[in-house]
């Protein structure tokens, strides 16, 4: 059986909502012991709203991004809870962390804190902007970095609002797990743990638009969102089918893909069309050629056209609804679900890339409410199992309550 390649290592999680918990939960599907931080007074956002019945643990969103986790409580304004994280973090790795900037040293929980008692720790804090500049105190989630970073004003319609994409906290919580990994590598040629200071705000542009800021500052080129079209190829776009709300993306990439397409299209005639006789005229009449496609496209399911298209050797993709995904032929080849998961019936979404050597695994869903107190506050936290308390129903609040 191969190995999981990060069993050894234990990360304390003390981060809410989605992109750090994301990078944690990057960690733990590949056997990292991450040991998630809670306070029941105001529980994580992915918990949802509700408490009856205990709704709380089964929330989807909760069960996916904090997987292969487990659970303690912790109330920080007891002595003894204080100095129980503590033990964790001076037996763990790496402690990650999305607060603002300077929460964690009011606590006691600052680098400067951990270092000194676990001298080759490494620290992520992944606050919104980053610990310095004059933005450093504000809060700030996914729809604020699309908009203040710049990616909301390239996303959208042609001519139209700009538009949420919704990535953030994914592609964050990625980035969160890629500074992990280059702190663990740094540790083990020399021995020193660090801190590391990651912008949510930087991470978003630089990974979704590095070469547009590259674009304006060596060409003030200040580009405005294509819609589905592309700055080098023509035609490209999203095309209605037949059927309620069914899509195609088409693209074509070079002239002999073209004349091959219009071969498909059943229309020869389009290959000696001045308007698009070459890429130039085909960009320039994008809109007439749209409507002369989405007439083809609108006859045919998209499932059926995409395989013709593909087996022509051209570039297309059905647009899948979450049903579709779900028995997806390509996903189901590559065992991409993942079932007969300790403690549910249900399917979870698996690993995106696989290692030639080493593995990931789904070993559990999103952990209930403090499931591991006693095992790891008395083995690992150093508190006495006959201090630990059934937790309350009346003293939870969830990260909705105002009241």
């Amino acid at each position: 059986m191969r190995r999981s390649p990060l069993k050894d290592l234990r990360v304390i999680d003390f981060s809410h909502s989605w992109a750090a918990p994301h990078c944690a939960r990057i960690l733990a599907d590949f056997g990292a012991d991450v040991i998630k931080v809670e306070y029941v007074k105001r529980l994580c956002i992915l918990r949802g709203a509700r408490k009856e019945k205990e709704i709380y643990n089964t929330h989807p969103a909760w069960r996916q991004v904090n997987r292969n986790k487990s659970a303690v409580t912790l109330d920080l304004d007891k002595p003894e809870d204080h100095q129980a994280l503590m033990d964790l973090a001076m037996n763990a790795d790496v402690f990650i962390e999305n607060s603002r900037p300077g929460v964690l040293e009011k606590l006691g929980f600052g680098y400067t804190d951990l270092s000194a008692a676990n001298e080759d720790i490494i620290m992520l804090s992944m606050s919104a902007f980053g610990a310095t500049g004059s933005f450093a105190q504000f809060a700030g989630y996914g729809a604020v970095f699309e908009a203040v970073s710049g990616i909301q004003s390239l996303t959208g319609y042609r001519n139209g609002p700009p538009q949420r994409i919704r990535e953030m906290d994914i592609t964050n919580g990625i980035a969160g797990a890629g500074a992990v990994m280059t702190a663990l590598l740094h540790r083990q040629k020399t021995g020193q743990g660090q801190y590391i200071d990651l912008s949510q705000l930087e991470a978003a542009s630089h990974a979704m638009i590095g070469e547009h800021l590259l674009g304006y500052a060596a060409r003030k080129n200040q580009e405005s969102p294509r819609g589905n079209r592309h700055v080098h190829f023509a035609p490209q776009g999203c095309y209605p089918c037949k059927g309620k709300d069914k899509w195609i993306v088409i693209t074509i990439r070079s002239e002999e893909e073209w004349q091959r397409f219009c071969s498909i299209l059943g229309d020869e005639t389009l290959i000696e069309d001045s308007r698009f006789i070459n890429l130039a005229a085909r960009h320039q009449n994008h809109d007439d050629l749209d409507g002369i496609i989405a007439s083809y496209t609108q006859k045919y399911d998209n499932g059926p056209l995409m395989s013709l298209l593909q087996k022509e050797k051209i570039p297309a993709a059905a647009v899948l609804d979450m049903q579709e995904v779900s028995v997806d032929p390509h996903l189901q080849e590559r065992h991409y679900f993942i079932t007969n998961v300790a403690g549910t019936d249900k399917r979870f979404m698996g690993m995106p890339f696989t290692l030639s050597r080493g593995k990931g695994i789904l070993r559990w869903p999103g952990p209930d409410l403090g499931q591991h107190n006693q095992e790891i506050l008395v083995q690992v936290g150093k508190k006495g199992a006959d201090t630990i308390s059934p937790i309350r129903q009346s003293d939870i609040r969830t990260a909705f309550d105002i009241d």
